[in-house]
């Protein structure tokens, strides 16, 4: 077993007119898409389509000729991979166009797509996961206390946009919050678009916050087409309402957090190499946070909207990284943007965890005893939920 890298030494001079674009190629193309291609690359598509090896080229002389980490918690793997792949012919093919990027603060916004053009005219289209800035954080925060975040809409009117633009095939992908992402827009897009979709591929992608999108005409048109993969210890992937339909897939790392990093994944030949399932970790952390999460009221969900925007804002930094090199005045900045927020707030804030702990140890022991009374109690949550939001 390998990871992309290996799989890019071993089929990377192999055309996609000669071997279609596969599981491997969905890994790779999203890790590389945590590189800003939005600097090098237009993100109108009217423009001309840029091939492949020149975004590398220009991508490599943005970053000062250096392949570096992309923040706190990005390595340097995206830039180094993104310059092997343009060395090889399969990825050296490719066409590159309307790149686009939407950050901003109030409300948090951190969203990205692409559209690669294969030889064949099918369009790949990666949406971004999380990335080293505060904003992104707090969107993620955002899909856990809200139905709807912006970056969904943006993703709904790219796609369609990329549809309208170009023909051919779609094949829709992202990683994390990219691929929570990418399942909304593929949901949620016109039927014409969504007929026009050959693969969805969501990444260790977190669930939603509306648990009916998962009984829509729409998700069961999608299902044929769809590929949800999560390492077997996943925690992000765990996260709110998901389906049930993902494939388990072997990571070099042990501990869920470490897993969602796509540089661990391992690839049989051209597929994931798959596990028999999660771990009991893995199946803990799905009930345990979905119970906390489904007891949330309305005022513990904008109280901590509210507390975390807050807190963010009042660092005065933009990325983690920053906030690594500032700590003391951030955190400062933070301690009294929290003094600051009234009582009423703060109480609601403080009981949205009140019981974690104990809810954690009833799924750990649930799920250690027996898996049934687990699936059973994960279902009846789940259909609780769904009443609740009819």
């Amino acid at each position: 077993m390998s990871g992309t890298e290996e799989f890019i030494r071993q089929y990377g001079d192999i055309s996609f007119t000669e071997m279609p674009f596969c599981d491997a190629d969905n890994v790779a193309l999203c890790e590389v898409f945590y590189m800003p291609l939005e600097k090098v690359v237009s993100p109108d598509f009217g423009d001309e389509p840029k091939g492949f090896c020149e975004v590398s080229n220009d991508m490599y002389n943005y970053m000062g000729h250096r392949h570096k980490p992309l923040g706190l918690m990005i390595t340097k793997n995206p830039s180094v991979k993104l310059s092997e792949m343009s060395r090889h012919r399969r990825y050296a093919e490719m066409q590159v166009v309307a790149c686009r990027s939407v950050f901003d603060i109030e409300p948090a916004v951190q969203f990205a797509a692409a559209t690669f053009i294969l030889p064949d005219g099918t369009l790949v289209i990666p949406f971004r996961g999380t990335d080293d800035t505060l904003a992104g954080w707090k969107e993620d925060v955002d899909i856990y206390t809200r139905k709807v975040i912006p970056s969904y809409q943006l993703a709904v009117d790219y796609l369609e946009q990329a549809a309208e633009n170009f023909s051919g095939d779609i094949i829709v992908c992202g990683h994390s919050k990219g691929g929570n992402v990418a399942l909304y827009a593929a949901l949620n897009c016109s039927q014409e678009v969504r007929s026009r979709i050959r693969y969805l591929y969501n990444n260790d992608g977190p669930g939603f916050f509306d648990y009916s999108l998962y009984s829509t005409a729409a998700y069961r048109e999608l299902l044929p087409k769809y590929r949800h993969f999560v390492p077997d210890s996943s925690f992000i992937g765990m996260m709110l309402a998901h389906d049930d339909d993902f494939t388990v897939v072997g990571s070099t790392r042990h501990l869920g957090p470490m897993q969602h990093d796509l540089a661990t994944w391992q690839i049989d030949g051209c597929e994931m190499e798959t596990k028999p399932g999660l771990t009991k970790m893995a199946q803990a952390a799905d009930l345990g946070l979905m119970e906390i999460i489904s007891r949330l009221t309305d005022a513990q969900s904008a109280a901590i909207d509210k507390v975390i925007g807050d807190l963010f804002n009042a660092t005065g930094e933009i990325c983690l990284l920053d906030f690594a090199k500032n700590v003391v005045p951030a955190v400062s900045g933070a301690v009294r943007a929290w003094r600051g927020i009234d009582e009423t707030t703060k109480e609601d804030f403080k009981s949205a965890f009140k019981g974690a702990g104990k809810i954690i140890k009833g799924a750990v022991k649930t799920v250690k005893e027996e898996t049934a009374p687990a699936a059973a109690r994960r279902a009846r949550i789940i259909a609780e939920k769904v009443l609740a939001n009819a």
